[in-house]
């Protein structure tokens, strides 16, 4: 354990120094290079956290929780920083469920610890998809369904006890009721121009097309 500590931060100390001396000699802007080296931060710590686990394996699962929460935490830090937060920070939503997945995964399995992970996945998801597609109207019901996914986790993987899938159907069912009303509402404004559209290729295709051989020979005959 030990010795495993001193290589990692005498690694931390060496990638430090290195982006000290480029930022110094003028390869990369020195601020820039701090705004990517205090995220490394947390995910340095959540390493220690992870040989504590190694450790101390199959106990001290506990460990897992923290080290899951920074090690998600620092990766969105730095995207955020590399890139920009707008499409990332639905991830700290997300980070304490990883944290409580590595539990799950490598500790005792208890099936209660899927109903925070399915709802705060659930709610992260949400936030990404509504931020990428800008459609908060629509997939907002995504934070109605959250519980149901928890529930509906602990249901799977747990007694599979009757009385939890009435909550899931009423939350989902509500969650569904909502979607319908916000995609409707949604496509509704571009109703009008998928009409005009479909009446204008129907009217070009209604020009362009060739009377049949029997009309035409008719149209002779006459």
């Amino acid at each position: 354990m030990k010795n495993s500590s001193k290589y990692i931060l005498g690694a931390i100390l060496v990638i430090i120094g290195i982006l000290t001396i480029s930022g110094n000699i003028g390869i990369l802007s020195f601020s820039w290079l701090l705004n990517l080296t205090w995220p490394m931060m947390f995910i340095a710590i959540s390493f220690f956290f992870f040989l504590g686990y190694l450790s101390k394996r199959p106990y001290g699962a506990g460990l897992l929780v923290p080290a899951g929460i920074l090690l998600t935490l620092g990766g969105t830090f730095l995207l955020g920083e590399i890139f920009s937060y707008g499409l990332v920070w639905p991830a700290f939503i997300a980070a304490p469920a990883v944290g409580l997945l590595l539990l799950y995964l490598f500790g005792d399995r208890s099936p209660g610890l899927l109903v925070p992970i399915g709802i705060l996945f659930t709610i992260a998801g949400t936030c990404f998809f509504s931020e990428l597609l800008n459609l908060w109207g629509v997939l907002w019901p995504g934070f109605i369904i959250a519980p149901a996914v928890g529930l509906f986790l602990l249901y799977i993987a747990g007694s599979r006890q009757p009385g939890l899938l009435i909550p899931i159907f009423i939350l989902t069912g509500i969650a569904v009721v909502f979607f319908s009303i916000g995609t409707f509402s949604f496509f509704g404004k571009y109703f009008k121009y998928v009409v005009g559209g479909a009446l204008v290729i129907a009217g070009i295709s209604t020009i362009l097309k060739k009377p049949s051989s029997r009309k035409y020979d008719d149209h002779n005959h006459y």
